[in-house]
């Protein structure tokens, strides 16, 4: 996900000016993992933020950022191998209370040897790897959650003031105070878009996704 996150169209008044107009031209992106059992229950989100392991970041700012969610930082803003493992072992593993099946799509970390041991022998699940290709039909999450998602994203990015600041400094140094106001108001935003998502949405996007 992205700091800009406008809609498809904007509405303005006539001589007036769009929250648009001055956004930047690339905007500070960071990924925000989503996991969701069929019961409709969610999953705690991980963020992935652009940075350097164990530097900065990880040192002055995550012990600032919202309780109950998990944080990551990985040079591209990526899941990479070393991200994926974080993930099976501090998210997924203490949520999984019982034999579980884990759906996931082909990307190389998910679907690795060491992915595939730390899933089952340490977090408990059967891993299930969906065909490539087929995500957009068979991922639950594709189906029915991630656009009401975005949608969710963008009328929340529309309630928020804009921070102001050049992305061109943000490229040079990660530590910028417009930088490091992103990131909180991008977790914030996610972790509110995450809320609107009913169970009964995550639901019916398995019952869609993986019919009886």
């Amino acid at each position: 996900m992205t700091y800009d996150m406008p809609p498809h169209a904007i509405w303005s008044v006539r001589g007036g000016t769009a929250k648009i107009a001055s956004g930047e031209k690339h905007s500070y992106r960071m990924t925000a993992v989503l996991g969701a059992r069929a019961n409709g229950e969610k999953l705690p989100i991980l963020f992935i933020m652009r940075g350097v392991p164990g530097g900065a970041i990880e040192e002055n700012e995550f012990e600032t950022y919202p309780l109950g969610h998990h944080y990551a930082v990985q040079e591209s803003a990526w899941m990479d191998s070393r991200v994926w493992a974080m993930y099976l072992r501090k998210v997924l593993k203490p949520q999984v209370r019982e034999p579980t099946v884990l759906l996931l799509d082909n990307f190389d970390p998910h679907v690795s040897k060491e992915g595939i041991k730390i899933a089952s022998e340490e977090a408990g699940c059967v891993v299930a790897a969906i065909p490539p290709n087929a995500t957009s039909t068979v991922q639950p999450l594709d189906v029915g959650v991630m656009a009401p998602f975005k949608r969710h994203l963008r009328s929340l990015w529309l309630e928020e003031d804009l921070i102001e600041g050049s992305e061109s400094e943000e490229d040079v140094d990660l530590m910028t105070v417009p930088a490091q106001k992103k990131r909180l108001v991008m977790i914030h935003r996610a972790i509110k878009a995450w809320a609107r998502i009913t169970p009964a949405e995550i639901r019916r996007s398995f019952d869609k996704a993986i019919p009886q």
